[in-house]
């Protein structure tokens, strides 16, 4: 798998094993959708995995990704590909589950990307709501979430309002705004 545009375009990306990463179309089309968020954005790869949501983000503009990845071989790889990419002074890498790192992260978000396993739907009302609780955006920050497209999210989350909805397959993707 590769970062599809961008500085670090054309690197390797390695995908841990068990894990379903985002494939470089459903990349592609998420990144044409948020586009205008990420210049100079800082961002937030919950449930990272190989990091490539993250480090396409970092490749496109933005100056900061907080990755999160609870399972320790899953950290590993992704610090692998951090390096790989030289991406290590704009990417701040926490080996935890998703609520500690959430309430490690001391700036505003100007987007939130999470694509948890899909069998915990729990997890995204969880995070939405923690995301606000530790008052972590500011209005018009976003959150980007990926699911399989049968497991519906609602279409808010306190101040956070569905504002695009996509299916790629079967994977659906929403964009939520913080108003």
């Amino acid at each position: 798998m590769k970062i599809t545009s961008g500085e670090y375009k054309y690197r390797n990306i390695e995908v841990p094993k068990g894990i379903r990463p985002t494939t470089e179309k459903v990349r592609e089309a998420v990144f044409s959708m948020i586009r205008d968020w990420i210049p100079g954005a800082c961002v937030c790869d919950l449930f990272a995995g190989s990091g490539a949501m993250g480090l396409e983000a970092l490749s496109r503009g933005a100056d900061k990704c907080w990755f999160s990845e609870i399972n320790r071989q899953n950290y590993r790889i992704l610090l692998n590909n951090i390096e790989n990419c030289k991406a290590g002074e704009k990417a701040t890498v926490m080996n935890c589950d998703f609520k500690t790192a959430l309430a490690r992260i001391k700036t505003k978000l100007d987007v939130v990307i999470m694509d948890p396993p899909y069998g915990e739907m729990d997890y995204y009302p969880q995070a939405m709501g923690l995301i606000q609780e530790l008052e972590l955006l500011d209005e018009g920050s976003i959150v980007v979430a990926e699911h399989l497209y049968d497991n519906k999210l609602s279409d808010t989350y306190g101040r956070l309002n569905k504002i695009k909805e996509k299916k790629y397959g079967s994977i659906g993707v929403d964009v939520y705004i913080f108003e």
